[in-house]
């Protein structure tokens, strides 16, 4: 065997270990490799080949930092729906018997909590909200204002 067919078992490796790893670091050694050994079949020096293998990956490494980068840095101003949910209004979808508030925001319920500074308010079903915080699986909220015609009565 000759140097190609060594390059082409580094080839496979540097593949193998892609396929294997969750990282996105060893194809470029794997097409470097790659390179190295059609190059080997036109040049015999080991160390002009090793430079081709090294410049190559090297290269594609470097090229494709940059693209990560890049993308990720649009990606950080990007924030899950339930992260996004600060802020968001919604309305008092139901209050059961022991006084725990489920609020519909865009479709979802969320079951949720007085925010302290309305921690005396008393909640009525059909009430506008502002989600203030938002912890694990529950939101706090404020009341925007209290709809016309809301009574006691429609306690569930």
């Amino acid at each position: 065997m000759g140097q190609w067919g060594i390059w082409v078992i580094f080839a496979i490796i540097f593949a193998s270990a892609e396929a294997i790893l969750p990282s996105f670091f060893f194809l470029w050694f794997a097409i470097g490799a790659g390179v190295a050994a059609i190059t080997s079949l036109f040049i015999a020096s080991l160390v002009i080949n090793m430079t081709i293998f090294l410049v190559v990956s090297f290269l594609l490494w470097i090229s494709t930092r940059k693209i990560i980068k890049n993308l990720y840095k649009k990606a950080a101003d990007y924030r899950p729906y339930q992260d996004q949910i600060v802020g968001m209004k919604g309305k008092v979808y139901k209050i059961d018997e022991e006084g725990r508030i489920i609020i519909k925001i865009k479709g979802d319920e969320w079951r949720a909590y007085p925010d302290e500074s309305e921690a005396d308010q008393e909640f009525k079903i059909n009430d506008e909200v502002i989600v203030t915080k938002k912890t694990a699986n529950f939101v706090y909220i404020k009341k925007i204002k209290t709809p016309q015609g809301s009574s006691e009565e429609t306690k569930i």
